[in-house]
Parts: structure tokens; sequence; C-alpha cells
């Protein structure tokens, strides 16, 4: 006759905190008016958007993510 064993691990649940510097390289686009008469839009469209003259803009892509440094802070238990 075999027996067998289970070995149950009881764990407590932590909270980790961390700060963290990444560089995230993001496409955004902005919707601008610009009036027929210019020119050079594109030169136009960029003064615009400096000026905060813009009437919506979303981030449609993170194109490039990385992690520059990263400092723990605090490791405690979670609260029940």
């Amino acid at each position: 006759m075999e027996v067998k064993i289970k070995f149950i691990m009881k764990t407590t649940k932590y909270i980790l905190t961390k700060h963290e510097t990444i560089r995230r390289t993001e496409k955004v686009e902005y919707e601008i008016e610009i009036p027929e008469k210019i020119k050079n839009k594109t030169e136009y469209a960029n003064g615009q958007i400096l000026e905060n003259n813009y009437k919506n803009c979303k981030i449609v892509d993170i194109v490039d993510s990385e992690l520059l440094d990263e400092e723990v802070v605090n490791l405690k238990k979670q609260r029940k």
C-alpha cells in the first residue's frame, strides 16, 4: 500500500514598490486646422503643436520602450 503525502505551502501576499525610469518613444497624432493659403504645411503644423494650438491628440502606438533605472523602495505585507 502506497501512501501519498501532499505538502501545501502557505503563502503570504506582499506589495513591492519600485521607482522605475523608462524611456519611451510614442507615436502621437495631433488634430490641427491648417488654412488653405499656407504653403509649408509641415512647418505651420509644427508651430501650432509647439504653441499647444491643436484640437485633439492621442497616443496611437508605443514604438520603443526601455527600462533605464529601477530602485526598490519598499516591500510590505498586503493587508487583508
